[in-house]
């Protein structure tokens, strides 16, 4: 079994993993140019830094389909998610949210101070893995109550255990004060808040999207704060457009950004390795990885995301 340690330097959980695995036999760490010869066995494992998708020689030399690639970062990309889903593939690809849950749904609490979210709120939370799970548990700690909305049917007795009621997005986002957004961009998702959600939304609701800039239109939502027609947005993953609004949208506590990754708060490289770590172990013993993309498909008919307003119907 190969480990192959693909990452910039300055990556601060790179750094964490090849600190537990530098003496363990098969590691090693590889610049991208050592990875073009590479071939990959059904038994190997990439551990593939943030970012390092779209370099253009790993992009040249292709990921590996078989074996299991873990990736490092807290938003996979397009290309990863791909892979995950593509028929010939036989390749496990994973993330670190089970990691990072509770972080971000700290971060995600957080912001609805600045964003002067009244007491008690009626929470939207669209996606309900491991991240938008801890999101609604933190959300219902605090004595709100909470929706979700789901493409997928959420796993066996969730909502019972939550004690929360699914919604279509449609009516999760007309009924609920904070709306947070915990997806991976797709062709499902890439806007999934466009101009028409926002305009569904209540005045002094507020958008908090900790999941990647595609999945919101950033120039719509800026519209939208500049009009009036949402009290805030907040997000760790600014596109281009909100990064460049106007200084008064963030003056006046409307418009929340930060760029500080998760990865790099204390402690966090050090305990995302060790949960990489018992991945890569728990891959090696043919028992449950952790984390693991999933390919994302349509709802049936019957399922209330079926009538939300960027899914199409499916076609059989």
């Amino acid at each position: 079994m190969n480990m192959l340690l693909l990452a910039g330097d300055v990556d601060p959980v790179a750094k964490a993993v090849e600190s537990l695995l530098s003496d363990v036999s098969g590691f090693q760490r590889l610049t991208a140019q050592e990875f073009v010869g590479i071939e990959f066995g059904s038994d190997d494992v990439l551990l593939l830094g943030e970012n390092w998708v779209s370099s253009e020689l790993v992009a040249e030399a292709g990921l590996p389909l078989v074996g299991m690639i873990q990736h490092l970062g807290c938003t996979p990309s397009p290309v990863l998610l791909s892979i995950a889903s593509r028929s010939d593939s036989q390749v496990i690809v994973a993330g670190i949210a089970p990691s990072i849950a509770p972080r971000v749904a700290n971060r995600v609490i957080g912001f609805t101070g600045p964003l002067t979210v009244r007491p008690m709120p009626s929470w939207g939370v669209i996606g309900v893995g491991e991240v938008g799970t801890e999101v609604a548990k933190k959300a219902l700690a605090t004595r709100s109550s909470v929706g979700i909305a789901e493409i997928r049917t959420p796993r066996s007795g969730l909502l019972t255990e939550l004690g929360v009621r699914r919604h279509s997005l449609d009516l999760l986002v007309a009924g609920s004060d904070v709306i947070t957004i915990h997806v991976h961009a797709g062709p499902t998702a890439s806007p999934l808040i466009s101009d028409r959600e926002l305009r569904l939304m209540k005045s002094d609701a507020v958008l908090i999207n900790t999941s990647d800039s595609s999945v919101v239109d950033g120039e719509a939502v800026i519209e939208a704060l500049e009009r009036g027609e949402i009290a805030g947005y907040a997000t760790d993953c600014p596109s281009d457009v909100v990064s460049a609004a106007d200084e008064s949208l963030a003056d006046s506590g409307k418009l929340i950004i930060t760029t500080n990754p998760l990865t790099n708060q204390i402690g966090a490289p050090q305990q995302i390795a060790k949960y990489v770590i018992a991945n890569v172990e728990a891959f090696k013993s043919k028992s449950t990885v952790r984390g693991v993309y999933e390919p994302v498909d349509f709802p049936t008919i019957g399922d209330p995301s079926f009538w939300s307003s960027r899914m199409s119907p499916r076609q059989d």
